[in-house]
């Protein structure tokens, strides 16, 4: 499964419930979402709803194909015992075209339908969208190596990132970024140097 959860999905004509499924864990009991809850979810694109003890986030986002993808956040919870309770999250995204024909096929044949989680993607790509200040990195050679160290030490490490676009920023030698990930805008932030006086000794820090 390479590290993809396996969704069990059964519809009734009012409801669907979902199990999960992955090599670490599974959830704890089915979650139930309404046939109402789903079509409001259509309408505001995100929603946060309850079943017994557990909660989901769920929302509905684009990919870079113009694809809708549904992103669930689960926080599966379980009676501990004197008063108490355990649980866990985890996040499935799924394309909602196919969920949408699954709940249709489970309906109509009465039957449970499984399906896999989206695959995430591996190590990012780095686009530059500057001018100003790239052109300023590359001519001065204290800084041309510690920008590409930096992009490399921390973007390329980025799970789930399809592409990080890089802008200048208003600050010389400082960059503005924004992720995106197959299910649309991610992370935004600065990738700022610190101690210009000295480009020698500068350093590049990240915020966002």
């Amino acid at each position: 499964m390479n590290n993809r959860t396996m969704i069990k999905l059964s519809a009734s004509e009012d409801c669907i419930t979902l199990r999960t499924f992955s090599k670490d864990c599974h959830s704890p009991q089915g979650f139930v979402l309404t046939e109402k809850e789903l079509l409001e979810l259509e309408e505001r694109r995100y929603m946060t709803v309850s079943d017994i003890r557990s909660f989901a986030k769920v929302s509905l986002r684009k990919s870079f194909e113009q694809a809708e993808i549904l992103e669930i956040e689960f926080t599966w919870l379980s009676d501990a015992g004197g008063g108490k309770v355990s649980g866990r999250t985890e996040t499935v995204r799924l394309s909602y075209e196919k969920f949408k024909a699954s709940i249709t096929q489970s309906r109509e044949n009465s039957m449970q339908i499984k399906m896999l989680s989206l695959e995430e993607n591996g190590r990012p790509k780095i686009e530059f969208q500057s001018r100003r200040n790239l052109k300023a990195v590359a001519e001065t050679k204290a800084l041309r190596k510690k920008l590409g160290k930096f992009l490399a030490d921390h973007f390329l490490r980025w799970k789930g990132s399809r592409q990080i676009t890089v802008y200048d920023d208003f600050e010389p030698y400082s960059f503005f970024f924004q992720e995106q990930t197959p299910y649309g805008n991610g992370i935004c932030g600065g990738v700022i140097l610190h101690g210009r006086e000295n480009l020698e000794k500068a350093y590049y820090g990240i915020h966002t």
